[in-house]
């Protein structure tokens, strides 16, 4: 397997981890349990959290947190070992790395502030254009594979079109009830 490859398949695992993370961070949010881990990075001065209640949602969250850097790190290893040929997918995947290690020490004020609104929010908007950089990544990694047809049909769906021609109105202002020629009330395409 080339080191290509590779990439591309860490950048694919880091997009679902990432995914995830904000899934279960989500839930943190829905069930109330921000605060159930009072301590970070640590849940009740353990490193093995619990596993049930409120607790073990916020330690999920956590431990997705923890896959999510690994797998954020593996990529941006591979990238400088694989992808120096390409320097934009090497600093888009740098700088995932750099964002992930922000967003931890971000999740440790979020707690550390008891829930301060404005940092859950920065929390949330930063897990946010992670995700939006992965999903960038992975376009990228992946561009050279993505079959000739589907690049096709999107630059095809991408082209601006003219307008259609305003419908007939009836003296009162309201549309024409009558069928437009065509197929089923449709005009034919011009």
């Amino acid at each position: 397997m080339r080191g290509h490859d590779l990439f591309r398949y860490a950048a694919v695992a880091a997009t679902v981890a990432c995914y995830a993370a904000i899934l279960l961070g989500g839930n943190v949010m829905a069930s109330d349990s921000g605060l159930a881990c009072p301590d970070w990075p640590t849940c009740t001065g353990s490193l093995l959290g619990p596993t049930t209640g409120a607790p073990g949602i916020e330690w999920a969250h956590r431990l997705s947190a923890l896959v999510l850097s690994l797998v954020i790190g593996a990529m941006a290893v591979l990238g400088l070992l694989y992808e120096r040929s390409r320097p934009v997918v090497l600093r888009l995947s740098v700088a995932s790395a750099v964002l992930v290690v922000l967003q931890a020490i971000l999740g440790g004020v979020v707690v550390d502030s008891n829930l301060l609104i404005a940092a859950v929010l920065l929390h949330l908007g930063l897990a946010t254009v992670l995700f939006g950089l992965l999903l960038l990544i992975v376009l990228l990694a992946n561009l050279r594979e993505i079959p000739r047809r589907w690049v096709d049909w999107a630059w095809r769906a991408t082209e601006e079109r003219a307008p259609a021609p305003p419908s007939e109105a009836v003296p009162d202002g309201r549309l024409d009830p009558r069928p437009s020629p065509g197929v089923g009330g449709l005009a034919p395409p011009g």
